[in-house]
């Protein structure tokens, strides 16, 4: 599946491979690499702070900090390191940290470690979202404020799903009974899927997964010429198939990148600002 540069929307599609290499998909590049100790290190504090939380909530003075916030908070920071292009591996592990469950040794709550101290550590002022926005506003990352919701994804690769077989046919019959408009409706399905994919990914949707999803969705993928000795056959198909005329008349499946962007929150403007 091909997607095309967030930044160039009417250019080439780029590629399936594009979707899996690290890359920002935000407003402004940042040097990833230079980025990823420290973030590998946070990841690991975040975790600690929470066990600490779980484990001293009783004994430590209120804060707003709460596990609803922190639930909240890793997703969006999750969704964040997907939508700035961070790499899967790298993502994928964090993670797998951030969900696990609290380590079976007790941390000191009357000495935490000097590690927990400050924002991750309590007493806090800071809910766990203002303190993960904080720190990726400090990256001058574009922030998934508003993470899909895993139902919503899996609603929304299913409306894909549904698409593609009726899309198959109707290219099927544009080739045999409309030819002349054959380019245009690659052009224009093609353009479509590549703008959709572009809004998945900046929503803050896993990489690997958007790629997956779309990986047969490309034109080429789902139509292939018929031999000319079945072109009649096909054919007669399209001319008795209501389906088809219907879906034609209703410029096909255009719709349904305007369908699956109504169930994206729209993410914060701009690294660094929202």
């Amino acid at each position: 599946m091909r997607l095309p540069p967030l930044k160039t929307w009417g250019a080439a599609l780029c590629g399936a491979a594009l979707l899996l290499a690290p890359g920002p998909v935000a407003a402004d590049p940042i040097a990833q690499a230079s980025q990823l100790p420290a973030l590998d290190v946070y990841v690991d504090a975040l975790a600690a702070g929470h066990a600490a939380e779980t484990a001293c909530n009783s004994a430590w003075p209120p804060s707003k900090l709460s596990e609803a916030g922190w639930q909240q908070a890793k997703s969006i920071l999750i969704a964040s390191l997907w939508g700035n292009g961070f790499p899967i591996d790298f993502v994928r592990g964090a993670t797998t940290r951030l969900d696990a469950p609290p380590p079976a040794a007790k941390p000191d709550c009357a000495h935490p470690d000097p590690a927990l101290a400050g924002q991750l550590g309590w007493p806090s002022s800071a809910g766990w979202v203002e303190v993960i926005e904080g720190a990726l506003k400090g990256m001058d990352l574009t922030v998934i404020d508003q993470p899909v919701a895993p139902d919503t994804w899996t609603n929304i690769k299913g409306m894909i799903a549904k698409v593609l077989p009726e899309e198959k046919r109707l290219l099927d019959c544009v080739a045999v009974m409309y030819p002349e408009t054959l380019p245009q409706t690659v052009h224009d399905w093609d353009q479509m899927i590549g703008g959709m994919g572009a809004s998945l990914l900046r929503a803050g949707l896993p990489r690997d997964e958007v790629s997956a999803t779309l990986s047969g969705a490309e034109a080429n993928q789902l139509w292939h010429r018929v031999p000319v000795a079945g072109e009649a056959e096909l054919r007669d198909s399209c001319r008795s198939d209501k389906a088809f005329e219907a879906s034609l008349a209703n410029f096909g499946f255009g719709g349904l990148k305007s369908a699956v962007e109504k169930l994206l929150p729209q993410p914060a403007a701009d690294g660094g600002n929202g």
